[in-house]
C-alpha cells in the first residue's frame, strides 16, 4: 500500500475518533496521512425576514476556521505519532465530494459515522452515507466510544464478488495487525411450509449450512495465492439474517468488514441492505469495500 490514508476532519468528536483510528492504522502499515477539511460559504438567507448571520462572514473567516481545525488535528497526530508524515488539505466544497476525489489515489478513507450538524440518531451522517457508494477505495467508518486494538477482523462472506473482495481486504488488515480473520457466512433455511416435517428440515438445514461453509472455502481459494497476504481464517456458518449474523459474531472484533453489496445486488448506486444495517448498528469501526477498479 502506497497511497496513504485520507481522513475527513470537521471538528466533531466522531471525526476525532476517526483521526485516532487512522493514526493507529498508519503506524502499523507505514502509510502517510492526509487530513482533509472542506468548507463552504453559508447561503445568503432571507427567509420570511430571517437573515442568516453566517452569511455575513467573509471568505477568510471560513478559510481560517478550516485551517485551525486541521492544525488542531495535526497537533494530535504529532502527539500520538511524532514521526508520522501528515499533510493538510483545506478546500471549498462538499466534504463527501472532496473525500471521494481524494479516494482515487488513497489506500483508505476514514470518516466519523456522523459529523458536525448531523442529527443524533442511529442513522449514518450525510458524508459517510454518500462515501459508501462514491469512495474509490475502502471506506472506514468510525463511531463513538473506544477503539478496540485487539480481537479478530470479522468479515461477511457470501457467494458474491463483493464478499470475496471484502475477505481479501480483511486478510490484508489481519496481516498488518497480526491477528486472525473470522469469516461469517449466513444462511436462512426454510419456508414455513416445510416445518411440519422435522426430518426434512434437518436434512435441508445441514445441506444449506454446508453450502454456506463451502462459500467461505471457495472465496479463500480465490483470494489466496503466491504473494498474497495470509492470515488464519476461522470459518463461521450460521443460520440467521446476514447482518445479524455478522454483528452477532463481532463482539470481540477490532474491525468489521463488509462489501458494498452482496448477492441481493440491485443497483450499484445504492448501498446494500446488509452493509447499511451493519454500518448503522455496529459499535466498532466498519470498513466498506467495493470491487477493485478494473
Amino acid at each position: 500500500m502506497t497511497g496513504g490514508i485520507v481522513v475527513g476532519v470537521d471538528g466533531s468528536q466522531q471525526s476525532g475518533n476517526a483521526l485516532e483510528w487512522a493514526v493507529a492504522r498508519a503506524r502499523l502499515g507505514g502509510e502517510q496521512l492526509e487530513l482533509v477539511n472542506a468548507y463552504s460559504l453559508a447561503p445568503d438567507l432571507d427567509f420570511y425576514g430571517y437573515h442568516g448571520l453566517a452569511a455575513s462572514q467573509p471568505v477568510d473567516w471560513y478559510i481560517e476556521f478550516s485551517q485551525q481545525v486541521l492544525d488542531a488535528a495535526a497537533a494530535r497526530v504529532h502527539e500520538l505519532a511524532p514521526d508520522l508524515v501528515c499533510t493538510l488539505t483545506s478546500k471549498m466544497g462538499h466534504p463527501a465530494h472532496l473525500l471521494a476525489v481524494a479516494s482515487e489515489t488513497a489506500d483508505a478513507v476514514v470518516v466519523g459515522r456522523r459529523g458536525l450538524g448531523s442529527a443524533a440518531s442511529a442513522l449514518l451522517g450525510s458524508v459517510s452515507n454518500r462515501l459508501t457508494t462514491q469512495a474509490r477505495c475502502p471506506l472506514v467508518v468510525v463511531g463513538e466510544g473506544e477503539l478496540p486494538t485487539t480481537g479478530p477482523i470479522v468479515v461477511g462472506v457470501d457467494e458474491s464478488e463483493f464478499g470475496t473482495n471484502a475477505l481479501r481486504y480483511a486478510i490484508v488488515e489481519a496481516t498488518v495487525r497480526e491477528t486472525t480473520v473470522r469469516a461469517v457466512a449466513a444462511f436462512e433455511v426454510l419456508h414455513h411450509a416445510f416445518r411440519a416435517d422435522p426430518e426434512l428440515v434437518a436434512r435441508m438445514r445441514a445441506d444449506v449450512a454446508a453450502e454456506a461453509a463451502d462459500s467461505i472455502t471457495r472465496a479463500l481459494a480465490e483470494v489466496q495465492g503466491p504473494g498474497s497476504a495470509t492470515a488464519s481464517v476461522e470459518h463461521v456458518a450460521v443460520e440467521d439474517r446476514a447482518a445479524d449474523a455478522i454483528l452477532g459474531h463481532s463482539d470481540d472484533a477490532q474491525l468489521i468488514v463488509v462489501g458494498t453489496h452482496g448477492k441481493g445486488l440491485v443497483r450499484r448506486v445504492l448501498l446494500g441492505s446488509v452493509s447499511r444495517q451493519v454500518l448503522n448498528d455496529a459499535d466498532r469501526p466498519v470498513a466498506v469495500v467495493d470491487l477493485p477498479d478494473s
